[in-house]
């Protein structure tokens, strides 16, 4: 597992999902069309079943660390009934940016946000002002305010020569790669949002936050048995089970309609804006518990993606005082993955991420055939040896979880069922939530899965 260490402070959280192991996938079944799609007949193949127990305990005692394995097993009911569902790569292009706006935004509210010259600056404050007039909240108020500003100093923004006119992608001058993006700036159901667009070689992304939150804003999960959880009651009147239902319905309506929650954790918000905007260096603080970050996988005959930090989000190091240190896993990183999370706060959607959205190619006609669980437990005892061997400290195996993974071979992707070992550090008490997978492993061929 990848140790991370904190560097700078940053903004919002950075999801990303599954890094892609590599295994052969047999389309002999299948017919090619012309266009390249893979075609198939059956949509789910029923393997046989395997003898799983329930629970499984044993210790690895290794050259440097232990590893005591104490776990449930969880896998998804009529787990035989398993979609292997091939999938490719989806790339935002210039019509996307005008069906998104259209389908998130008021009708009529939104319009380009591009601050990138003095021009498009100078376009941008009368409707910014005319906005600022019909704020929700003194937070959103400020925040426009605190834009405005910006908008005066010349050297904070990015120089482009560009002509910001249109909706479509534009070169991206605040990185040497080349990549591409817009910005959006609309309404919903009267608060303002930024909808951004981003992609370069790799992968493409769409980003949705709610503008009082546009600055100084940070997020974190929080574990239910953290100090700050049970002293503090969650400011948000939505339940876990309401906070799931509005992120499925938003992103259904964009379009994604093959996702459920996976998992949803509570949410520690922390948000900073200059008492005086002409002192950038004068903040006031506020943060708190409220709301849940709403995960959400494919799913498939209840197969679905299983949860981990490192996949999901960035890794937390430290918190002091009130500011949160902590890095993020570049985006490369996870090249070609999927992940949409949803940030549920007490005032309904606050942000939504989603990140290298992919579309179905179909079912692959394969026979499913699961390895026997004792072989799958005797490849995942030599990786946690190895890793006992090579690390030091102490490590609990809690949950051991049956779920998709995706597999990546000559630019062929699929969800294919994968075993997830789920550990953490048994001295770890801090307060951020935290569920990482020290070993995956491909339940058809015992492939051990490696993050890219």
């Amino acid at each position: 597992m990848r140790r991370k260490t904190a560097m700078v402070v940053v903004g919002i959280m950075l999801c990303s999902l599954m890094g892609c192991g590599k295994k052969e996938v047999d389309y002999s079944d299948a017919t090619e069309s012309a266009n390249g799609e893979v075609q198939v007949e059956s949509q789910t193949t029923e393997a046989q079943s395997i003898e799983i127990p329930e629970n499984i305990e044993y210790t690895i005692t290794g050259a440097k660390g232990n590893i005591d394995v104490a776990a449930e097993i969880k896998v998804p009911e009529e787990y035989e009934k398993c979609t292997v569902m091939e999938l490719s790569r989806v790339v935002y292009e210039d019509e996307d940016i005008k069906a998104m706006a259209d389908k998130i935004f008021d009708e009529g509210s939104y319009f380009l946000y591009m601050p990138y010259n003095e021009e498009a600056r100078a376009n941008l404050r009368d409707k910014l002002t005319t906005a600022s007039a019909n704020a929700a909240n003194d937070w959103e108020a400020r925040t426009f305010e605190f834009v405005l500003y910006l908008f005066e100093q010349e050297d904070f923004f990015a120089v482009s020569e560009e002509n910001f006119e249109e909706l479509k992608f534009y070169p991206d001058h605040r990185t040497e790669e080349e990549a591409y993006f817009c910005r959006v700036l609309g309404a919903i159901d009267g608060r303002y949002y930024i909808l951004s667009l981003e992609k370069d070689g790799n992968n493409c992304g769409m980003d949705l936050i709610r503008w009082d939150r546009l600055v100084g804003f940070q997020l974190a999960d929080y574990s239910p048995d953290s100090i700050d959880v049970r002293l503090t009651e969650n400011a948000s009147p939505y339940s876990e089970e309401e906070s799931e239902a509005m992120a499925k319905e938003f992103v259904e309506g964009l379009g994604y309609k093959e996702y459920e929650p996976v998992q949803s954790n509570i949410a520690f918000y922390g948000i900073a804006l200059p008492k005086d905007v002409n002192n950038i260096q004068t903040d006031e603080f506020t943060a708190g518990i409220d709301g849940y970050n709403v995960y959400l996988g494919r799913n498939y005959n209840n197969y679905s993606m299983a949860y981990s930090s490192e996949n999901w989000i960035m890794a937390y190091n430290d918190l002091e005082g009130n500011v949160m240190f902590f890095e993020e896993f570049p985006v490369e990183k996870f090249e070609n993955t999927e992940c949409i999370r949803v940030y549920v706060d007490s005032q309904g959607i606050c942000e939504m991420k989603i990140y290298n959205p992919m579309e179905e190619v179909g079912p692959l006609n394969e026979e499913i055939v699961f390895l026997p669980y004792e072989k799958v437990d005797s490849i995942a005892q030599d990786e946690l040896q190895a890793y006992a061997d090579a690390n030091s400290g102490k490590l609990k195996i809690e949950s051991i979880q049956l779920a998709y993974g995706m597999v990546d071979e000559d630019g062929k992707k699929a969800l294919v069922p994968v075993w997830y070992y789920f550990g953490k550090d048994a001295l770890n008490n801090q307060s951020f939530y935290q569920q990482n997978a020290i070993v995956m492993i491909n339940a058809l061929d015992g492939t051990v899965i490696t993050y890219e």
